[in-house]
């Protein structure tokens, strides 16, 4: 899909949100003031592969037009291997202040191959990316996992987390994690130019998806420190996260939060945090400190 049919395509949504905001609006009362903080990243940057072809151009056009329209300053982490054709894109994340990381060059499951190979393509990655950050001034370096997924042993675990300190490279997790895939798959099921009333559902049901794993994560903070951490949201760079945003950030910011940048959002002391999960889901944050093995963890 080119970017004159994503821009229609935003373009019926907004009209949607717009006929129905009298009757089911999106999210609670918005607060003047926000007391609530939340840090906004994108994977697999350029452009998410997971179903068909992808115009990267037009998704991260109306993405960057989304976070400029809320002032948001977010974090992207990039797939090396995508990047041939697309150093433009990125370099327009970077110059509008937004931050990249690594997200490995071939966006292989670490769950499916070994710590060599795994280490292997973490620096891989970084070869490609790393040139533009140092042009545009990005000294710190982050990385986050393919799929959440950290290795199911200490070994595995232990291994990469002792290559990544000694390159300086900074872990981002996520604590709010989407199915975003999933609705984005039944966008693209529904065509190009999508019935109306289904496209009108699927904003419905993905929104209020979105705003039930924020709860659920506020919850679970609250169990883990006692309040309510700076949040770190999931999305992926796909096509109904790019047709969306608008209202998806509106949705987030009637929930009292305010926007901040990934280095603001990693000084909260959650992720000093130790834990010790070795399941084989890709969890968030907070699910892996709730779910550690008590064996495995360090004594305080």
């Amino acid at each position: 899909m080119n970017l004159a049919a994503l821009k229609n395509l935003m373009t019926l949504m907004l009209g949607l949100a717009l006929l129905s905001f009298f009757i089911a609006p999106v999210g609670q009362a918005q607060s003047k003031k926000k007391s609530k903080e939340m840090c906004i990243t994108f994977d697999e940057l350029p452009a998410s592969r997971a179903f068909g072809e992808v115009d990267a151009e037009a998704l991260n056009y109306l993405i960057l037009q989304g976070l400029r329209n809320h002032d948001i300053k977010a974090a992207g982490f990039v797939v090396g291997s995508y990047v041939e054709g697309s150093f433009d894109i990125l370099g327009q994340w970077l110059n509008e202040g937004h931050t990249l990381g690594n997200l490995t060059n071939s966006n292989q499951d670490y769950h499916q191959i070994d710590i060599k190979s795994f280490i292997s393509d973490i620096a891989k990655g970084y070869d490609i990316l790393e040139p533009m950050l140092s042009g545009f001034g990005q000294k710190k370096q982050y990385f986050r996992f393919p799929y959440l997924h950290y290795g199911t042993k200490l070994k595995t675990k232990e291994a990469v987390n002792i290559y990544l300190e000694d390159q300086d490279i900074v872990t981002v997790h996520a604590t709010i994690v989407v199915d975003d895939y999933l609705y984005n798959l039944t966008m693209e099921k529904l065509g190009k130019i999508p019935d109306s009333n289904s496209l009108k559902q699927l904003r419905y049901e993905y929104i209020e998806h979105i705003i039930f794993k924020i709860q659920d994560a506020e919850l679970k903070s609250k169990q883990v420190l006692g309040r309510n951490c700076r949040q770190i949201l999931q999305f992926r760079a796909n096509r109904i996260n790019a047709v969306l945003l608008e209202e998806i950030l509106t949705a987030i910011e009637n929930l009292d939060y305010k926007f901040v940048t990934l280095e603001r959002a990693l000084k909260d002391k959650l992720y000093s945090r130790a834990e010790a999960y070795y399941g084989a889901r890709g969890v968030g944050f907070l699910d892996m400190i709730l779910e550690s093995d008590p064996d495995h963890l360090p004594a305080e």
